[in-house]
């Protein structure tokens, strides 16, 4: 039976002129799971890693900027370096040094990516721009009223250079888990 099982998944069962319409090699050589959970997850490690250094590090650029140390950056959005982007791209690059590039998780990885990126930079940091025209426009008709004492949120995207800040953060911590787990 094993050899008969072997022999039908090299195709050695189909006439001649069949059509097979069996998954790609590169889809099916995943890595199956080892027992150690760093190596298992090391994508999940990657991108997380890429995230916390990102957000952690906005404590330190806003710091940078005001003068003041304020720990809320952590949970803060907007800022230097995006951390969307160090988290996608942290995945990305996790799944090109697992899995290489010739399967379609990277592409798709960089895909996610590319769109996260660019949605950060023009779509979000637009949306911040307008609330801050919104706030001004409201505060100065609104004087004394409800709606002026509440502000929409104007940090919203990034700047290219935090992006792309961002972008590195992921890349290296991707290739930092790499060393840290033996991959």
């Amino acid at each position: 039976a094993g050899a008969g099982a072997a022999a039908a998944r090299r195709g050695a069962h189909r006439p001649s002129g069949a059509v097979c319409y069996a998954a790609p090699a590169a889809a099916t050589a995943l890595v199956p799971a080892t027992g150690d959970w760093y190596l298992d997850n090391f994508v999940f490690l990657a991108g997380f890693v890429g995230w916390f250094v990102a957000q952690f590090s906005k404590i330190f650029t806003k710091a940078l900027k005001t003068g003041r140390l304020d720990p809320m950056q952590f949970v803060a959005s907007g800022g230097m370096p995006s951390s969307h982007s160090a988290l996608c791209m942290g995945v990305t690059t996790a799944i090109a040094l697992q899995y290489g590039t010739a399967g379609p998780l990277f592409p798709l990885g960089l895909g996610f990516s590319l769109i996260v990126m660019y949605d950060a930079c023009n779509v979000r940091r637009h949306a911040g721009l307008q609330a801050e025209v919104l706030n001004k426009v409201v505060k100065e008709l609104f004087n004394n009223h409800a709606l002026s004492d509440r502000g929409l949120k104007e940090i919203l995207g990034h700047t290219p250079l935090q992006v792309f800040c961002g972008l590195l953060t992921g890349v290296a911590s991707a290739f930092v888990c790499k060393w840290l787990v033996g991959l």
